[in-house]
C-alpha cells in the first residue's frame, strides 16, 4: 500500500541505545544497523546520519493515524462542518502543506471517512475524535445531515 512520506530532523537513540529518526511529523522512526538482515550503516556515523537529514522516509505510524507522542498545541479557531447529505465532503488539497495535525470530531449524524492516500475507510459516530496526520486529504460522506468540528494542532 501506500506510505506516508516524511522528511527526517534530526536523529536521537531511545532507552536501548539504537538510532532514532525524528520525522516532521512529530513520530520516531527507529532507523537500526543489524547486519545481515539490516543494513543501514549510514546511521553509525555522524557524516552518514548528516546525510540523511531532509531526506524521506515511510512513517507507519501516519499510515495508521497515531497521535505522535511530541507535544501539541491546540491552534483555535475550530472548523465547524456542516455535512450535506447529498454527496461527498471533501477536505484539503493534500498539496497544501500546512504541516499541522488535525482531529476530526463528529458531533452529530453518521459519516464515513476516506483517506484515500492510506486505503483507510471507517465509520465515525459522535464523539469519535480521529487524528488525521499532517498534509492529508480526506473525504467524508454522509447519509442524513451530520456536523462535524475540524480542531487543529500544531507541533511545538
Amino acid at each position: 500500500g501506500n506510505r506516508m512520506q516524511r522528511h527526517i530532523l534530526g536523529f536521537g537513540r531511545d532507552d536501548e541505545g539504537d538510532w532514532a529518526a525524528r520525522l516532521a511529523c512529530g513520530h520516531n522512526r527507529h532507523v537500526r544497523h543489524r547486519p545481515p538482515f539490516i543494513n543501514r550503516p549510514w546511521v553509525m556515523h555522524a557524516a552518514g546520519r548528516a546525510s540523511w537529514l531532509g531526506r524521506s522516509f515511510d512513517c507507519l505510524r501516519c499510515d495508521r493515524l497515531e497521535w505522535p507522542a511530541r507535544i501539541l498545541q491546540h491552534r483555535p479557531p475550530d472548523r465547524h462542518i456542516e455535512l450535506d447529505s447529498t454527496g461527498t465532503n471533501r477536505f484539503d488539497d493534500p498539496g497544501a502543506p500546512s504541516g499541522d495535525w488535525r482531529t476530526l470530531e463528529l458531533g452529530q449524524g453518521h459519516a464515513m471517512l476516506f483517506i484515500d492516500a492510506l486505503h483507510i475507510e471507517r465509520p465515525l459516530t459522535p464523539d469519535d475524535a480521529v487524528p488525521i496526520p499532517p498534509n492529508v486529504a480526506f473525504r467524508l460522506q454522509t447519509s442524513g445531515q451530520a456536523q462535524a468540528w475540524l480542531r487543529t494542532y500544531r507541533l511545538i
